[in-house]
């Protein structure tokens, strides 16, 4: 399965905010998340509610 990913223009102007050592973290858990959105070292949980906006 081949999954694409975009960057948000308010993703990156969060990002820039981020301290060096978020920004290293952020990195890591991207390299993690390219491998496998799944992996459980990302601590993801499943939505429980979607709401409309």
């Amino acid at each position: 399965m081949s999954l694409r990913f975009r960057a948000t223009e308010d993703f990156w102007k969060n990002f820039y905010a981020l301290s060096p050592s978020q920004k290293e973290s952020v990195r890591a858990a991207w390299q993690i998340f390219k491998a496998n959105p799944f992996d459980p070292r990302l601590r993801t949980h499943k939505s429980h509610k979607l709401t409309a906006l």
